[in-house]
């Protein structure tokens, strides 16, 4: 695991989060929701699971975080892994599951040979402060703890809850790449 370069990717209706993990370190992070017609974040726009150009601009914006993440791995290197997409238990609006498992069929189209890594309550590890780097802690403040260097965290108080679940992501599929012997 210490020297594969994972960009772990945690697909949601309102946000989707990616972390690039070396070993323990979170590289970089982001957290990305769709937008409106005029290009306004508005969680709202992908209600409407029919209404595609909605979701194509939600796409686009996870599209362009995940190249740019590459230009934060050394060697611009970077191995995919995304969580899929299983069908719901309980009651749940369409769009909650729908629109995550489009952003997973996205994100295979643009790279298929990404990993898919099952749910497995990933980010919920606790104390967060003993499991996770301190760019992923909870926001106190104004984003405090994220580096400035990090793209855009668009959760509207600064939650990192997706992005603790993408480096969770990310560690787990780093380890289905260490040799096996």
């Amino acid at each position: 695991m210490a020297d594969e370069v994972v960009l772990g990717i945690d697909p949601g209706r309102r946000w989707t989060a990616g972390v690039v993990r070396l070993g323990d370190e979170a590289l970089y992070g982001w957290t990305v929701g769709p937008v409106d017609e005029s290009g306004r974040l508005s969680p709202a726009a992908v209600d409407n699971v029919v209404d595609m150009a909605a979701f194509g601009r939600y796409l686009i914006r996870v599209m362009g975080e995940i190249q740019t993440s590459a230009r934060h791995a050394p060697g611009g290197r970077i191995k995919l892994a995304c969580k899929v997409i299983t069908p719901p238990v309980g009651r749940i609006t369409l769009a909650a599951w729908l629109i995550p498992r489009q952003v997973v069929a996205g994100v295979l189209g643009f790279a298929p040979d990404t990993m898919l890594i099952r749910p497995d309550g990933h980010g919920k590890r606790r104390p967060v402060t003993e499991h996770y780097p301190t760019a992923l802690w909870p926001a106190c403040g104004p984003r405090r703890n994220r580096p400035a260097t990090w793209g855009p965290c668009e959760a509207p108080r600064g939650e990192r809850d997706h992005e603790r679940a993408a480096y969770d992501i990310a560690g787990v599929a780093a380890g289905l790449l260490e040799p096996r012997y």
